[in-house]
């Protein structure tokens, strides 16, 4: 129990010290998980799994399209129609348990989360290089 505390408290303070695209990736990460958990339940007749897997893609979808800055018109609204796609994509496979309309909006979201990955890294080089002069010449007497 006490590795699980220590996990969420770990994942707590990396989603608290997290950039927006950082977050954006947390949130496409997450709904690939529950999407191929999702199929799993499916391939295994697990009919209520798929439900609250898929449910749960859904609700962070939901999530993304309410995030969406409408001021950058053609991104934002091009998102906006993708993410409106996949849920109703996942609407129907929910009702049929079609594994592959999940499997569909997989294949939509892995390019994405990929493109949102590569922003990520470049914020991460950006802040790592702008590092003070100052600081590169501090020393920090440890000693006490």
């Amino acid at each position: 129990m006490r590795q699980k505390s220590t996990m969420n408290i770990y994942q707590k303070q990396e989603i608290d010290g997290a950039s927006k695209g950082k977050i954006v990736l947390f949130l496409l990460d997450g709904t690939l998980k529950f999407l191929r958990i999702a199929c799993k339940s499916i391939d295994n007749a697990d009919i209520e799994g798929a439900h609250n897997n898929i449910i749960k893609a859904e609700n962070i979808l939901f999530e993304l399209m309410s995030t969406l800055n409408m001021d950058v018109k053609d991104i934002s609204t091009n998102l906006m129609k993708l993410y409106d796609f996949m849920v109703w994509q996942l609407i129907e496979a929910n009702k049929t348990k079609n594994k592959q309309l999940v499997e569909d909006v997989i294949k939509l979201i892995e390019p994405l989360r990929d493109a949102w990955k590569e922003v990520v890294e470049k914020e991460s080089k950006k802040d790592t290089q702008v590092i003070p002069e100052s600081y590169e010449k501090a020393s920090v007497n440890v000693a006490g």
